[in-house]
Formats: C-alpha cells, structure tokens, sequence
C-alpha cells in the first residue's frame, strides 16, 4: 500500500464534520449481506454476510449502500477532483504507517472487487476499530484546494 492516502471532501461537508472524517453509517460493523439483484455472478461477492460484500457495494454507490468506512486514494489529484467538484474543499492527507496503532483496518478495492467501478481511484476503504470517525492521528495534513 501507499505510503500516504487521500480524502477529498467539499467545503460544506468538511464545515458539517467539523474536520473529522465520519461514514455515512456510524457504528455498525463493516460487514454486508447481498441480496439478489444487488450482485452480478463473479464480481468478487462472496455467500452471507462479509467484508468483502461490504468493500464492494460500498465502492459501487456509497450513497446507496452506506457504510462504516471511508473512501480514499493513494492519488493526490483524484483526491483534489472530489473535494472540487461542487466549488472549494479540503483534501485530507493520511499516513498509512499511523493506521495500526490507531486500529483502523484497510481495504484496497483492487482486492476484493474482480472489477472496480472506479479502477483510477486505486481506492482503499478505511474502517475505524469503532465504526465510527477515523481517528484524528492519522490524518497528518489538511489542504485546502
């Protein structure tokens, strides 16, 4: 894994967290049935609950299927596009090597999802031991783009 991964967010939503990096879906653990019509045979889905379920419908529409982990991308620019694409926003800068001390698990797309929906992003997912807000401590610089 790259040494530093990437969080592009809007201004408002950087404004509404106060700076912290939340889910969509706090405190429910990082697992994921799917249901029929949902999966594609081959796509990397596993039977019953999982990770890996949850890695990636998480990727395909985090909107449509929250979670308790957080996009990111080891690229600078793409992370930049997504914090632009409504006006201003920040880029949070994370240090991979603070993830285990911190107990924040990563998931690098590219490992489970056969085909991901974004294959640029090279995304990882992070998932805080608790479910909830990544821990502070990892994120080593906030820029504003």
């Amino acid at each position: 894994m790259e040494r530093y991964l990437y969080r592009g967010v809007n201004s408002q939503l950087h404004k509404e967290s106060v700076g912290k990096l939340i889910p969509k879906e706090c405190g429910k653990p990082f697992k994921r049935f799917v249901y029929y019509g949902e999966a594609y045979y081959g796509d990397g889905h596993t039977y019953g609950e999982s990770e890996t379920n949850a890695v990636i419908m998480h990727q395909i529409d985090s909107s449509k299927y929250p979670s308790s982990g957080i996009s990111t991308t080891p690229i600078l620019e793409n992370a930049k596009l997504y914090a632009t694409h409504s006006g201003t926003g920040y880029v949070y800068k994370i240090d991979t090597q603070l993830l285990a001390a911190a107990h924040v698990k990563a998931y690098p797309v590219d490992d489970h999802a056969v085909q991901p929906t974004i294959p640029g992003d090279k995304e990882v997912i992070l998932v805080a031991e608790d479910f909830g807000a990544l821990p502070n401590e990892i994120v080593v610089e906030v820029i504003e783009v």
